[in-house]
């Protein structure tokens, strides 16, 4: 009889200790959502933009375009660069080798964004004088977003069975024929779902941008790589200053609305991509 006791009072230990992590993040949720609907207006998606310093604008469209767009740039230079790693850890690097890239990746991950944007600042912006841009930040972005796609895509490589790439190789097949042939056919639910994730990751980052990708006020659109870009993270931000403004806060809570929707959905997808590879 002691045992079962036992067995029923640690489960109920465990999911006292889960109750907050569970509940925290979905009352917030709510909260987002119950002050972003108070907010939010069809004239946000239909009007005009107006951007003037911290007051409200009167569409959100160029704020989700640009950040649309600073998340398929980072994503589309950091896709093939993790890719080529994932498949050099798998076939070339030695043990050592690879020890030592999973601790750089798991270091990477581990460093503050903020540290990224600060770096981005130094070297991209005033060393090489790209300023303040859509450029700049979609490279920071592609470095931010790299540590865990490299990652994913290292796993996704490992899961595929041994037996199929020897059969592979027993037909005649050159390693570059077994990637393209067997690996990534096999692997794409998983890779995708990797790049998923890291896009996710890509809209939720703001201080980089802050100090590499968007300014103030007056941006409606990019207009080269090197042009500033105005994003749905860095407006709310600036919103977010204009505190006794009620129409200023009432944007700002639609802004996190819409943010959130994004990151959601990129997530959700993820999600479905994950369970499609299984």
């Amino acid at each position: 009889m002691v045992a079962p006791v036992r067995d029923r009072l640690a489960k109920a230990l465990t999911v006292l200790l889960a109750l907050p992590a569970l509940l925290l993040p979905a009352l917030c949720l709510l909260y987002i959502l119950r002050k972003g609907v108070v907010g939010f207006d069809s004239a946000m998606l239909l009007g005009h933009h107006e951007a003037v310093a911290f007051d409200a604008v009167a569409s959100l469209w160029p704020q989700i375009g640009g950040s649309l767009l600073l998340m398929l740039g980072a994503s589309l230079l950091a896709m093939p660069v993790a890719l080529g790693g994932a498949i050099y850890y798998t076939l070339a690097a030695s043990r050592r080798q690879q020890r030592l890239l999973l601790t750089l990746m798991h270091l990477l991950m581990g460093v503050p964004p903020i540290v990224y944007g600060l770096c981005g600042l130094i070297v991209l912006v005033h060393l090489l004088h790209w300023g303040v841009s859509l450029a700049a930040g979609m490279v920071i972005l592609a470095v931010i977003m790299l540590p865990m796609m490299v990652m994913n895509h290292i796993n996704a490589l490992a899961r595929i069975s041994i037996d199929r790439s020897e059969a592979a190789r027993s037909l005649g097949l050159t390693q570059a024929a077994v990637i393209r042939r067997v690996w990534l056919p096999l692997a794409w639910p998983a890779l995708l779902t990797g790049l998923l994730l890291g896009m996710a990751r890509a809209l939720s980052e703001t201080a980089p941008i802050l100090f590499t990708a968007t300014i103030f006020s007056g941006v409606q659109w990019p207009e080269s790589l090197f042009s500033p870009v105005p994003t749905l993270q860095t407006h709310l931000f600036y919103l977010a200053q204009a505190g006794a403004s009620a129409a200023s806060v009432d944007q700002a809570w639609a802004a996190a609305l819409v943010l959130v929707l994004l990151v959601a959905l990129f997530s959700m997808a993820a999600l479905v991509l994950r369970r499609m590879g299984r």
